[in-house]
């Protein structure tokens, strides 16, 4: 029951669940994707912001650097204030500059400082120039300036290239990361949408299974069917028309004994009265009245004989549910069955090719007496004489396989339907002897041991396959060893 509980409400929630799984990793993928593309554009747009100013900074530095050294030349050439306050303004842009470019994110510390040390240079030299008058000093300090700003600029363009060379690096692995999680969430979607089917598969097949038994008349083994609310609800249906069904069955079994048993003694009577006839005790007999009762003692014995096999088949019922359960050696078991039959065979030069694999089977000896000795006789029946009997026994795993087929007539599509009723007999079954209860017996004890029989189609003659467990997994039992 906690299982059950774990299960939605309806099928139709769990498919709708089975799709949600399907769809959350596709989700979570384009999810994580979208957030690492706006990640690698802001660094994208960063790291060309930060090139486009570097680039116009570098430039700005340099002509600055130029203008500064010219004003300061035409500053020693005409002696006058207003050279030295274009210089000084030239040198408040430059050091407005310097600022700038140190700010840029990427620079080291190193960089920054050697571009606080080129300001202060430059300062100190200006400040000498205005005490003392003499510009030599920051000439000098200007060729410096000029020499190590180019280096100190050289330096970071260099780490902004390194920075860029670092950003493609990233985007490559990058774009190998987001392929490598578009590869998982496909697969993590697959394997969900696998789990669902599978599960919807299970639950699907349990109720195929279900009614496929009730049609096969396989009224002995419960149905429960777990799953979603609605499949549960079926569930429960199914086995209520499955009692039901059990019911009737009884009923009707029920009646047919009585019915057998009420009858048997007036056919016993008729019987008697028609061999006292046919001994002539009463008198002798006209040509006329010798016919008549040869009919009544023919049509007796021919009620006799559906009287016992109604008989027998309610008993192979009852012997049905009271299988006693051991591990047997299915082949051999088909071999003692063979030594019986090809008395019978040998009578009509009848032969037997048989393939028995050797097989160990958890079932009922005298059940599966019948089911075999029931498809062998059938076999001998329809074949015809010098005719050749096949009979296969293979296994697998869990099951196994007996195989009959003969040379006969063979059976037509329609009558194949109704091949294992009680008493149909086909077109080409009218002209011999019996009551058509051979394979419906067969067909009772094969579906008492959760097995199948089935009418396979042939070129010629009649192929019957039996199938049955190797294990009774529903009686708690296992096969030895």
């Amino acid at each position: 029951m906690l299982a059950m509980k774990r299960y939605p409400r309806s099928l139709l929630q769990l498919i709708t669940l089975g799709h949600f799984l399907f769809a959350m990793p596709l989700l979570i993928a384009a999810g994580y994707v979208f957030l690492k593309l706006q990640t690698l554009n802001g660094h994208y747009r960063a790291a060309i912001e930060h090139a486009s100013i570097s680039s116009r900074l570098s430039g700005e530095l340099a002509e600055d650097l130029l203008h500064m050294e010219r004003n300061l030349r035409r500053h020693v050439l005409l002696k006058n204030a207003d050279t030295l306050h274009d210089y000084n303004d030239v040198r408040i842009e430059w050091e407005g500059h310097v600022a700038a470019f140190a700010r840029l994110p990427q620079l080291p510390l190193g960089i920054v400082n050697e571009l606080q040390d080129l300001v202060d240079s430059e300062k100190r030299a200006y400040v000498a120039m205005l005490d003392s008058g003499n510009t030599s000093t920051l000439q000098a300090a200007i060729d410096e300036l000029k020499q190590r700003s180019n280096t100190t600029l050289e330096s970071a363009r260099q780490v902004l290239d390194d920075d860029q060379a670092r950003f493609l690096r990233e985007s490559e692995a990058l774009s190998q990361r987001l392929i490598l999680a578009a590869v998982m969430a496909v697969g993590v979607a697959l394997c969900c949408l696998w789990a669902v089917r599978s599960l919807l598969a299970r639950l699907i097949g349990r109720f195929e299974r279900a009614l496929l038994r009730l049609g096969k008349g396989d009224l002995q083994q419960p149905i429960e069917l777990d799953g979603p609310g609605d499949l549960r609800w079926l569930g429960r249906w199914l086995e209520w028309l499955r009692r039901r069904l059990l019911s009737l069955e009884e009923g009707r079994t029920q009646v047919l004994r009585h019915v057998s048993h009420e009858l048997k003694t007036p056919l016993a009577a008729m019987q008697e009265g028609s061999s006292l006839l046919a001994e002539e005790v009463p008198g002798p007999l006209t040509p006329e009245q010798r016919r008549i009762v040869n009919i009544l003692k023919s049509n007796s014995r021919r009620l006799q004989d559906l009287i016992e096999g109604l008989l027998r088949l309610q008993q192979a019922g009852h012997l049905a549910e009271r299988i006693g359960f051991e591990t047997l050696r299915f082949d051999q078991l088909i071999e003692q069955v063979l030594e019986t039959c090809r008395l019978i065979a040998g009578e009509r030069s009848i032969n037997f090719h048989c393939e028995l694999r050797e097989t160990e089977i958890f079932a009922g000896r005298e059940a599966l007496i019948t089911i075999v000795h029931n498809l062998l006789s059938n076999a001998i029946k329809f074949s015809p004489e010098y005719g050749c009997i096949r009979v296969t026994l293979q296994h697998d795993a869990d099951q196994a396989v007996l195989d009959v087929m003969d040379e006969g007539p063979g059976i037509s599509r329609r009558d194949a339907k109704q091949i294992f009723e009680p008493f149909y007999r086909s077109e080409a079954s009218r002209q011999i002897a019996g009551i058509g209860l051979g394979l419906a017996i067969a067909r009772t004890f094969v579906l008492a041991h959760r097995g199948e029989i089935s009418l396979l189609p042939a070129s010629a003659g009649g192929h019957f396959r039996v199938t049955l467990p190797l294990k009774a997994p529903y009686l708690g039992a296992q096969v030895d060893g």
